[in-house]
């Protein structure tokens, strides 16, 4: 009697064990599909070029490499092709005495930024190269940015690396001539983009719509 009671007890707690361990499984897997459901919906997806350039993104056949060039950035220290390497580059070329176009895609590059998650801001880096480098001193240019964001960074030097680091990036800019000290540099609103390999590889063309570039910028580098 004491025997079959015994084996009915552990029949009893075996079945009990295969019932909790079926539950578990069940519940794992439904978390891993919710997971995966849920990295789906919120990854980016892969766009089409055409799609890419209805939000303003244009990107090149095939990547392009920077020229060696030899510049500043806004801290004073030395800027070359590999200082873009590791990081997803906005580069716009603007000016801290832009009365307009300037103040204001660098605002609508803040608003983008902030836009981002965490993990998206920290492989990416927004710069603003100076066509005014004249003026634009390192301490100028820190000083600037930082109203608007500080981490975002600036790249200044001499005039001819500057334009041939810009003319690389199919980015157009020349000095309006007259004006005496005030003068004006005009000067192309797109936004160059270089992937962490340190290649060119499109850009974003003016004007910005927010909503757009996040679309774009977060479709190009997931798939490129």
């Amino acid at each position: 009697m004491t025997d079959d009671t015994t084996s009915t007890g552990n029949g009893a707690a075996e079945r009990q064990r295969g019932i909790r361990m079926t539950v578990l499984a069940i519940v794992a897997m439904g978390i891993v599909l919710v997971a995966g459901f849920f990295y789906a919906a919120t990854r980016a997806r892969m766009m089409t070029a055409e799609e890419l350039k209805s939000q303003g993104a244009y990107l090149y056949e095939n990547p392009r490499t920077l020229p060696n060039f030899s510049l500043l950035d806004d801290r004073g220290e030395a800027l070359t092709p590999t200082s873009m390497e590791g990081k997803w580059n906005l580069i716009f070329f603007g000016f801290t005495y832009c009365p307009d176009v300037c103040p204001t895609t660098l605002a609508q590059l803040k608003a983008f930024y902030q836009e981002l998650e965490p993990a998206v801001q920290a492989d990416t880096q927004i710069w603003l190269a100076s066509v005014d480098p004249a003026r634009d001193t390192p301490e100028q240019l820190h000083s600037y940015l930082d109203f608007f964001h500080p981490a975002f960074r600036g790249i200044t030097g001499d005039f001819l690396e500057v334009h041939r680091f810009a003319t690389s990036l199919n980015i157009p800019f020349t000095k309006i001539p007259g004006g005496g000290s005030n003068y004006q540099v005009e000067h192309s609103a797109n936004i160059a983009l270089v992937n962490p390999k340190g290649h060119s590889v499109g850009f974003f063309k003016a004007p910005l719509e927010i909503s757009k570039l996040k679309r774009a910028f977060l479709s190009i580098r997931e798939y490129n």
